[in-house]
């Protein structure tokens, strides 16, 4: 009888303990995700462009390897932006040339998110 009131006191402790147990969402499931908080031309979208599109994109090479597309400066950019292909190419949708050409997507989800975001805001040259 001794037994089985320990074993139920056990059990019942256990239940217990466990029912007070908090978890802190934020340590267990860091994010992963995108900070699309505080995303400006200047801030988040030109680092992005500068790293993945000035190779060919910009003042120096646009004529030679960028097929005339400067992305360098904001008016050209919005250009690019205004008429639909910018975010198509990088996207690697149909109907524009997907950049970089003749290779696979260099600007990641992330990134990608962060351009639509700045585009949503209005693509202001901020």
């Amino acid at each position: 009888m001794k037994t089985i009131k320990n074993i139920l006191l056990g059990i019942t402790l256990l239940i217990g303990f466990q029912s007070c147990y908090y978890d802190i969402e934020e340590q267990l499931y860091p994010s992963t995700g995108c900070n699309l908080t505080g995303v400006t031309l200047s801030s988040k979208v030109k680092p992005i462009i500068q790293a993945r599109c000035y190779t060919c994109h910009s003042l120096q090479n646009y004529n030679s390897l960028g097929g005339n597309i400067n992305v360098e400066t904001y008016s050209n950019l919005k250009a690019e932006v205004d008429n639909g292909k910018f975010l198509k190419s990088i996207k690697h949708e149909a109907g524009v040339s997907p950049m970089p050409k003749g290779s696979s997507q260099l600007i990641d989800a992330c990134e990608i998110k962060i351009i639509e975001e700045w585009i949503a805001l209005g693509a202001l040259d901020n």
